[in-house]
């Protein structure tokens, strides 16, 4: 339905976001629920009404239809468990799961020296019993190991992440108040203290559409995702851009399955949907299925029909946040003689808002991901152009 016909119900559109400033860090990093200028383009963000109606919907029918629909054989994308006896899990997909697995169980997720673990556990005042405890766990810490994908964000922030969390739940707050306070907030929390903080940035895609629509598998949502990590652009990726031709006549050149100023020059490595507490996460999937098989398609013709048939594109990571929990998923996509298999495997609980610890457990994850996109994906993307001869 077009946005002036939308009929809107007062009892449910979405509130103002309350701001909430989750703190101040002691040194070089900052963090609120402001957006840090040099890791988010807040420039495309759509109004709250609009998102929250329109991510919810997702498109012009219910997620449990869409997804129905990516399943069909004329649509081969599938969503498996891992595990699952349908499909053999590639192994790029099991060496993402293993690690991230290891990091959503708590292992190695801390990475203070003796010093700094000394100060933390000083401030067992403003821990809950339980964080107490898990700070204690002898194998949670690892230095050397945690520092190669990024710092630890100072505890100041993280507990008042909780607390707004705690308080965006008790208040039962919409999605744009957990997009703009908590989700957004955590996100850049992740990449801002990543070991690629300068070679990263997070982009809004809440405005963006997936252009032109023959890119999109089943009927076109309104509204896709909220989020994506994309490659700062270097002199490689600025240079092949001069020469980058429009996907289609009625489109500008972008090097993603979007025309969206603020993405069209950097390649997008991940994509993250956000949900409010009161809506499904699985609402997620066919939402992330579309607009990664989208950008999967794009990617493709980058190189033309023929090149494109044994194109290997890198298992991706997706994240969808709901509420105070957070999941980690992978997309592979094998070419033939697998007809272009598309598959979702699902899931990694990964941690969630509800304590300091399990946000640490999510910002190691993110920093996991985050070094997948640069060391793994931007790699590959300088392969793609190499291909495409750009």
């Amino acid at each position: 339905m077009e946005e002036g016909n939308t009929l809107v119900d007062p009892e449910k559109t979405p509130r103002p976001s309350k701001k909430r400033n989750i703190g101040m860090v002691e040194g070089e990093f900052v963090v609120s629920s402001v957006a840090l200028p040099e890791v988010f383009d807040a420039q495309s963000q759509s109004s709250p009404a609009n998102s929250e109606l329109e991510s919810h919907k997702s498109g012009r029918m219910s997620p449990s239809k869409q997804m129905a629909q990516l399943e069909d054989p004329e649509h081969p994308i599938k969503v498996l468990d891992f595990g699952s006896a349908e499909a053999s899990i590639l192994e790029n997909v099991e060496k993402m799961r293993a690690e991230a697995q290891l990091l959503a169980d708590g292992v190695g997720i801390l990475g203070y020296n003796d010093g700094e673990l000394a100060t933390l556990r000083s401030s067992r005042s403003r821990l809950d019993p339980r964080d107490r405890t898990r700070f204690n766990y002898t194998w949670a810490n690892d230095f050397s190991k945690r520092r190669e994908t990024g710092i630890m964000p100072d505890l100041t922030p993280v507990l008042n992440l909780v607390s707004a969390a705690i308080q965006c739940q008790s208040d039962r707050e919409h999605e744009n108040s957990w997009n703009e306070d908590i989700h957004k907030a955590l996100i850049n929390m992740a990449v801002g203290t990543s070991r690629y903080a300068q070679r990263l940035a997070v982009k809004s895609l809440k405005t963006a559409s997936i252009d032109p629509p023959t890119l999109a598998e089943v009927s076109l949502p309104k509204r896709v995702v909220d989020y994506g990590i994309v490659l700062v652009p270097d002199d490689r990726i600025k240079k092949a851009f001069l020469q980058l031709q429009p996907l289609a006549p009625a489109t500008v050149k972008s090097w993603n399955h979007t025309t969206a100023n603020n993405v069209r020059q950097t390649p997008i490595a991940v994509n993250i949907e956000t949900k409010a507490s009161d809506k499904s996460w699985t609402d997620g999937k066919p939402q992330l299925a579309i607009w990664t098989s989208a950008l999967f398609k794009r990617l493709q013709k980058l190189v033309g029909d023929e090149a494109a048939a044994n194109l290997r594109i890198p298992a991706m990571p997706l994240v969808i946040a709901q509420g105070h929990d957070w999941h980690l998923l992978i997309i592979s996509h094998q070419p033939s003689p697998e007809e272009g298999r598309t598959v979702i495997w699902q899931k990694i609980d990964i941690g969630n808002t509800r304590n300091c610890f399990d946000i640490y457990k999510i910002i190691a994850v993110l920093h996991l991901v985050v070094q997948w996109a640069e060391t793994t994906w931007r790699p590959w993307f300088y392969s793609l152009l190499d291909l495409a001869k750009m």
